[in-house]
């Protein structure tokens, strides 16, 4: 008797590997592997596939990948934006778009979990609040400081002659970069003081007089407040001992609980990181495990500079589904870490970034190894934001065309080069999980673009046009003059009577008004450049052309060309611009899958789902959109020939 289970058995993979990597263009990953900077990722192309890959409009993680996670356009699934408009509340109230329970559309890891099979999540994006019920998750919030987890952000204390190491430039706004909190202090500045007077016993020899710092860890810190743990986090202090072990000058940091010598947690010299410890903070009047490290970055021999960092303090459980997985990692591998510093980018040093990026990256790897040799499994999926992080950083300047001093290029450049090394290093130990039978995508929700012009402000767009109007001497909205206002990032909705709460437009000068909106865009000139920013402008029934459909969609929609956009976001997902583009990412190698082939037809992100479905043999997920990337396999029609096959016994 021939049934689906028989033609499944005798699929072309038996299980899948997806690695994920967020803002990673295919321009940019061919670059670096031709440069040689990701073998890993070269040895996957030359024995597989590959493509530019068309993404979702807007280019954004939150609808591009749950795009690639469910097979279905972000109209469908209606995860359209970071910011999505809340209908029925005025224009300028919106939903976060980090949340899974948005999502109408079925993920893959689900229609794994139905089809009786059982997927592995490592910090897979987009799949927080989770949904997996007989599979493993591990985290997979968001970006940086988008999590509902961490204990606290990082700190910097930092005293005396300190500086910051920015690279310059404009910085993308968090509306597009909600990992670069640009409303909270970088730092956290302490005074170092003599210890007479202090209380203090037990010092060590020091051949200069020693000094106290206090160090306050603060919970919740440098952390979104819509998506922190808590509320309320009650201070931690911790003293740092500041002493001569030598004949230099000052040389040593010792981190004490108290005023006492020996009341020691670690002890640390310049470019010295701590182990992590564990350790106990208030949330809301309950305690809260997390693990601490420490890298004292600077201390100059007369203490005329002091510089200390500490980077997310993760906690020790309630990060995973089950529940106890959390403890098997933290007993059998040691301390995760979810973001390694993206919000310290320019603040820390580049090698204390990227020492912290290594032990992230390292640790996925770690976690993916352990999960998937003590379980059954058959996807696993596995990401890394970090080439994001690096093309909201780096990446801006590290191209000619920023106009950037050729210090900064080489440096940015420097930075690009190190984060796909270290994500390749960490692809490299993820392969190594693979047998015959397993099948291997790299793949990506958007790219990123290096920096050229001053970005546009839509909403300075609008305002110049009179369709938005603040009160005088404010920057508040007068609703009873405004006609349309931006929402999320490349929407633009009218204020339209009847629909919203203070709407004014007539809906019978509804078209009228989407025409004006859409001539005043084109005819928009930047002042600095004299040229036309806006590559497009559409009425909300023309967006339908860029995939964009349902209510939640602008009434105009809008792109920008490249070099009037920061990294991502604004642009169309065909750019390709300066060592960047807005491709995203498909490397497909493994069983069932050409070798060696450079494809020529269009690959979709919402092609990814149905494509892996069918070479594992599993059905497609609910309301998929997407298709098989024929082109991409060795034998297309294998489920048609194991039905020949079985039928003749």
């Amino acid at each position: 008797m021939l049934t689906n289970s028989n033609v499944s058995n005798m699929s072309p993979a038996k299980r899948a590997i997806v690695i994920g990597m967020d803002g990673a263009s295919m321009e940019l990953v061919k670059t670096m592997i031709d440069w040689g900077h990701a073998p890993n990722m070269a040895q996957l192309l030359e024995q597989g596939v590959f493509r530019p890959m068309m993404g979702v409009f807007p280019t954004l993680t939150p609808p591009g990948w749950t795009a690639l996670s469910t097979g279905s356009w972000p109209g469908t699934h209606r995860v359209m934006d970071f910011n999505i408009r809340a209908l029925g509340e005025r224009l300028d109230q919106t939903v976060w778009g980090i949340n899974t329970s948005l999502c109408q559309s079925e993920y893959l890891w689900n229609l794994v979990e139905r089809a009786g099979r059982k997927p592995i999540l490592v910090k897979w994006e987009m799949s927080w609040p989770p949904t997996v019920t007989t599979g493993i998750q591990v985290e997979g919030t968001g970006p940086g400081v988008s999590n509902h987890h961490q204990v606290a952000g990082y700190h910097l204390f930092v005293s005396g002659k300190w500086t910051p190491r920015p690279i310059g430039g404009e910085r993308d706004p968090e509306t597009l970069d909600p990992s670069g909190l640009q409303t909270v202090s970088d730092i956290d500045p302490v005074t170092l003081e003599s210890v007479e007077g202090k209380g203090w016993t037990d010092l060590p020899t020091s051949t200069q007089p020693p000094c106290e710092v206090e160090l306050t860890i603060q919970p919740l810190t440098r952390g979104r407040e819509d998506m922190n743990r808590g509320k309320q986090g009650t201070p931690k202090p911790f003293f740092g001992l500041i002493y001569a072990a030598g004949e230099n000058g000052y040389d040593r940091v010792r981190i004490c609980r108290s005023r006492s010598g020996v009341d020691t947690v670690t002890e640390l010299g310049v470019g010295n990181w701590s182990d992590f410890w564990l350790d106990t903070f208030e949330i809301d009047g309950a305690d809260v495990e997390g693990y601490v490290r420490m890298k004292l970055i600077t201390l100059t021999p007369n203490a005329d500079a002091f510089e200390l960092f500490v980077p997310q303090i993760w906690p020790r459980e309630g990060y995973t589904v089950p529940d106890e997985i959390a403890s098997e990692i933290d007993q059998e591998i040691g301390t995760f870490l979810q973001n390694p510093g993206r919000d310290a980018l320019g603040v820390i040093d580049d090698d204390t970034y990227f020492e912290s990026l290594e032990y992230h990256h390292q640790r996925l790897a770690d976690v993916a190894t352990h999960l998937t040799q003590t379980r059954e499994w058959a996807v696993l999926m596995v990401e890394t934001h970090a080439p994001d992080y690096t093309s909201h950083f780096f990446l801006s300047q590290a191209d000619e065309i920023s106009g950037a001093p050729p210090e900064t290029i080489q440096r940015c450049r420097d930075g690009v080069i190190r984060t796909y090394a270290s994500v390749d290093r960490m692809i490299g130990r993820v392969m190594e999980l693979a047998d015959d039978d397993t099948v291997i995508l790299v793949c990506s929700d958007h790219g990123g673009t290096p920096n050229q012009f001053r970005s546009v402000d839509i909403a300075e767009v609008l305002e110049e046009a009179g369709f938005i109007v603040y009160k005088e001497g404010t920057r508040e909205i007068d609703w009873s003059k405004t006609r349309a206002v931006n929402v999320g990032l490349v929407h633009v909705f009218i204020n339209l009577k009847g629909r919203e709460p203070d709407g004014i437009v007539d809906p019978a000068d509804y078209e009228a008004t989407q025409r004006e909106i859409i001539a005043a865009l084109h005819a928009y000139k930047d002042s600095e450049t004299g040229r036309h920013p806006f590559s497009l402008a559409l009425t909300h029934a023309d967006a339908e052309m860029v995939n964009l459909t349902s209510n939640l969609v602008g009434d105009v929609v809008y792109a920008l060309r490249p070099e009037f956009d920061g990294a991502h976001g604004k642009q169309l997902p065909s750019v390709s611009f300066g060592i960047g583009g807005q491709h995203s990412t498909f490397i497909l190698s493994g069983a069932g899958v050409r070798q060696g082939v450079a494809l020529q037809r269009q690959v979709r992100v919402i092609d990814v789902a149905p494509t892996l479905c069918h070479l594992l043999g599993l059905p497609v997920p609910r309301n998929v959109e997407g298709g098989i990337v024929y082109e991409a396999l060795e034998d297309p029609d294998w489920h048609l020939n194991a039905l020949e096959t079985l039928a003749k016994g």
